[in-house]
């Protein structure tokens, strides 16, 4: 219908120039609900393509505070990812169903599982292998956002569309916070974005439901 899910599998034939395995975007009726920051400038003084090209500007998880692939100059990554699953999209009454997931250099891992439907999103991220911590990201439509967190379950809503996460381990911290988005070449926005912090391995889902 109007609704579509887009997941970036890091399948790489050439090099890559964004670390930005398993982010998610989420369209509906041509609204971008849930999106990436953009490129902004490829030559930007001071450079800010860590920001841009890196795992923070995308809705995925970033492990102990670095990028999934290392930067090693400005337009080049090395330890390029591979995925360890690829589950081909599946049709049932429940809605449209896939599944990537990678380990990277440092052996943290991250499966993300997408079901969606025309009423519904939900995403089951299942990560381990990290170190310190990990921080999911989900990067939203540019509207007054609100977040409600209590008994371990987080929620941010606009009035019309909503995102609740749920986890089996602990929330170490739940904020909406100010990010970048470029749309445009050599221009930036501020941008809202919900981060949600644990540290140990263990399963989040999110639930993103939007206006009919």
């Amino acid at each position: 219908g109007e609704v579509s899910a887009i997941l970036r599998v890091p399948v790489f034939r050439y090099r890559p120039s964004q670390a930005d395995a398993l982010h998610l975007d989420l369209w509906n009726k041509g609204e971008n609900i849930l999106r990436d920051a953009g490129s902004y400038s490829y030559n930007s003084v001071p450079d800010l393509s860590w920001y841009f090209n890196g795992t923070a500007g995308h809705n995925t998880v970033q492990f102990d505070d670095r990028d999934q692939m290392t930067k090693l100059s400005r337009f080049l990554f090395g330890g390029w990812l591979k995925p360890n699953t690829i589950m081909s999209i599946l049709i049932d009454r429940c809605g449209h169903k896939c599944a990537a997931g990678y380990i990277d250099a440092k052996n943290a891992k991250h499966l993300r599982k997408i079901c969606l439907s025309k009423e519904r999103l939900i995403v089951e991220d299942l990560i381990s292998g990290f170190e310190k911590k990990a921080v999911m990201r989900w990067r939203l439509l540019d509207s007054e956002w609100t977040l409600d967190s209590e008994n371990g379950r987080v929620s941010v809503s606009n009035g019309c569309d909503s995102l609740t996460v749920v986890s089996d381990i602990p929330i170490i911290s739940a904020k909406l916070t100010e990010g970048w988005s470029s749309l445009f070449y050599m221009q930036k926005q501020r941008a809202p974005v919900l981060e949600i912090e644990v540290n140990t391995s263990g399963s989040l889902i999110t639930e993103i439901q939007w206006s009919q």
